[in-house]
Parts: C-alpha cells; sequence; structure tokens
C-alpha cells in the first residue's frame, strides 16, 4: 500500500494526492485516494487486502465523472477469459490483468501526453 503511494508521489503527473482511508494492521489493509492528474482529470484508487480477499479498483474519470477508464476485480464478468480482472473503456468491458499503479500511471501519462 505504501508503494502506491510513493508511486504517485514520484510521478510528476499529479497535481494533488489525497488519502482518503488508510488502514495498514495485520489481519486488513484499505487504501483509498484521489488524486488529481495535471490534465484536470481524477484518478481514484481503491485497494483492500484481508487474509482471504483482495479487491482494487483504480478508477479514471474526466472532472465532468465521464469515465475514461476503470480496471477493477468485482466478480461480475464471468465470461471474461482474465475473469474477475477487467477493464471499463468506451462502454465496453474488456479483458484486463492485475493492474499495479505502475501500469495505470503509464496509461495515463501516455494518453495525455499523446
Amino acid at each position: 500500500m505504501h508503494g502506491i503511494i510513493l508511486a504517485l508521489n514520484e510521478s510528476n503527473l499529479f497535481k494533488s494526492i489525497e488519502v482518503i482511508d488508510f488502514i495498514d494492521e495485520e489481519s486488513i489493509k484499505l487504501l483509498r485516494i484521489k488524486a488529481k492528474v495535471l490534465d484536470g482529470t481524477l484518478l481514484y484508487i481503491t485497494e483492500l487486502h484481508t487474509v482471504d480477499y483482495q479487491k482494487y479498483s483504480y478508477h479514471w474519470q474526466k472532472e465532468n465523472g465521464e469515465l475514461i477508464i476503470r480496471w477493477d476485480n468485482k466478480p461480475h464478468w464471468k465470461n471474461l477469459r482474465t475473469f474477475p480482472h477487467h477493464k471499463h473503456e468506451e462502454n465496453k468491458v474488456l479483458p484486463s490483468h492485475r493492474i499495479n499503479i505502475d501500469d495505470v500511471i503509464k496509461t495515463i501519462h501516455e494518453r495525455i501526453e499523446g
């Protein structure tokens, strides 16, 4: 969890980073962040880890709330070969690997620079 915060802080991509929730205990680890990207878009991060459960969501949106991409592992797209990992993009649900903060930062950087 600390690695996510560190990666965001080391990136030159964000105007601000707000840690909304942070729990770092033996039985539960929870991190929720709102980060404002230089172009005004927003990245919402949720990582939850317990002994037998992991949930994540990296939700990138425009200022008006319009989704750009969301990567998550909510188990509701059983037909995807990467189930439960998937991404939402352009009103489509697509296969995706288990995303990490470095992948997200790289994607955002490529999209806003490109």
